[in-house]
C-alpha cells in the first residue's frame, strides 16, 4: 500500500528531509488509511462524474439520415424516453448524406464524453464499410455501443397477379424458370439487394436484380406490374393492405402481420436477414456511462407503448448489451463481406 501511495505523494516521500518539522510531524503522523483516502481523488474523479453527475447538461442524438424515413422514427421514439429516464434534454440532430457516412463521421469525431449519441444500421455500420473506400470512419474501432434498440424484418412481395401466392410456390416457380422473374430493389448494396443474393446463394434459384433509385419507384413499379417482386422496407404498407401479395420475411415474423411466414420457414432453413438500429457513442466514453444508457434502453423497449408504436410500423423494439450488440456489429460486416465477395457486387 505505502509503495503505491508514493506515486502519488513524491513530496511526502523526496523532499521530506527539506520539509519543515511540522510538515514532516504531520506526514508521519498519517496513517496508511488516511493516506489511501488522500490519493482517492486521483482514480476515482472520472467514476464519480460518470455514476453521480452523468448527465448534467442536454445530450445531443445524431440521425445519419434525413427527417421522416424509418431510421428518424425508431430515434426519435427512443430519445424522447431517454430525455425522461436521465433527466436531461436529448436534442435531435439530422445529418444525412453519403448514406449515413456523415452523421456517423461526425459522431466520431465528437468528444468521448457521454453527451454524443448516434443511432446506427446496417446500412452505416456494416454496408458502407465495402461500398466507400475512403470511408471517415471504422464501424469495428471508432465506437463504444450501447445497445441494439429496434429490429426489422423485410417483406418479399409480388405484384398483385404473380402467379404464386406464397414463398414455397415461388421457390418452385424460380427453380422451374431460372432468370425469368425480376426483383426490384432500392438499389445496389441495399439490405434489400444482399437479403436477395443471400436468398439465390441459400436457395440455389437466379433472379434478375432490378435496383432502383429508392424504395418509392421500385413499389410503383411493382403496382404497376413491371417487376415481379421486391425486397425492401417501402413495400410494407402496401402489402399490410392486400394491394400486393407478402410472400414471406427476411428476418423475424412481423407482430402486424403474423399469418405471414418467414424465409427460413418457407423451404430456406437457416435464412436469416434483417435490418437493425442501435445506438453508440464515441470510442473511449466511460464504460459506466455507457451501461447506464444501456440499461435505460432496456427499460424503454420493454415499455408496452414503445413497442406498440413500433410493431404498427413493422418494427420490433429491442435490446441488449453493449457487448452483444459489439458482437453483432462484427457478425454482420462478416456476413455482408462475404454476400459482396460471393456475388461480386461491385458498388461503383
Amino acid at each position: 500500500m505505502s509503495h503505491s501511495i508514493e506515486k502519488f505523494l513524491p513530496i511526502a516521500t523526496t523532499n521530506s528531509q527539506c520539509a519543515p518539522s511540522g510538515r514532516r510531524t504531520f506526514l508521519h503522523g498519517l496513517t496508511a488509511s488516511s493516506l489511501a483516502a488522500a490519493t482517492l481523488p486521483f482514480w476515482a474523479t472520472t467514476k464519480a462524474r460518470a455514476q453521480g453527475l452523468f448527465p448534467n447538461r442536454p445530450l445531443k442524438l445524431i440521425v445519419p439520415y434525413p427527417p421522416g424515413g424509418n431510421t428518424d422514427l425508431v430515434a426519435r421514439l427512443f430519445a424522447v424516453q431517454l430525455a425522461t429516464a436521465l433527466g436531461q434534454p436529448v436534442i435531435v440532430d439530422n445529418r444525412g448524406g453519403a448514406a449515413g457516412s456523415i452523421g456517423i463521421s461526425a459522431a466520431a469525431k465528437s468528444p468521448a464524453d457521454g453527451y454524443t449519441i448516434v443511432i446506427g444500421d446496417v446500412g452505416s455500420l456494416v454496408v458502407n464499410r465495402f461500398a466507400q473506400p475512403n470511408l471517415a470512419y471504422d464501424p469495428l474501432k471508432d465506437f463504444a455501443p450501447i445497445s441494439l434498440i429496434a429490429t426489422v424484418s423485410i417483406v418479399v412481395t409480388a405484384r398483385p397477379d404473380f402467379p404464386a401466392n406464397t414463398f414455397v410456390e415461388f421457390l418452385a416457380l424460380a427453380r422451374a424458370n431460372p432468370g425469368k422473374y425480376t426483383c426490384a430493389t432500392a438499389g445496389t448494396g441495399t439490405i434489400g439487394h444482399l437479403s436477395l443474393e443471400s436468398l439465390m446463394s441459400m436457395a440455389n434459384i437466379q433472379v434478375r436484380h432490378v435496383p432502383y433509385k429508392g424504395g418509392a419507384p421500385a413499389l410503383t413499379d411493382l403496382l404497376g406490374g413491371h417487376v415481379d417482386l421486391m425486397i425492401d422496407g417501402a413495400a410494407f404498407s402496401q402489402a399490410r393492405a392486400g394491394k400486393i401479395k407478402a410472400l414471406a420475411v427476411t428476418g423475424d415474423r412481423i407482430g402486424a402481420m403474423p399469418n405471414v411466414p418467414t424465409i427460413a420457414e418457407s423451404g430456406v432453413p437457416g435464412y436469416r436477414f434483417s435490418n437493425f438500429w442501435g445506438y453508440l457513442m464515441p470510442a473511449g466514453t466511460p464504460k459506466e456511462i455507457v451501461e447506464r444508457v444501456a440499461v435505460e434502453i432496456q427499460r424503454i423497449s420493454a415499455q408496452p407503448a414503445v413497442r406498440k408504436q413500433l410493431a404498427d410500423s413493422g418494427i420490433t423494439a429491442t435490446s441488449s448489451s453493449p457487448q452483444v450488440f459489439s458482437t453483432l456489429i462484427r457478425s454482420e460486416n462478416e456476413k455482408v463481406e462475404g454476400i459482396i465477395k460471393s456475388a461480386k457486387i461491385s458498388f461503383q
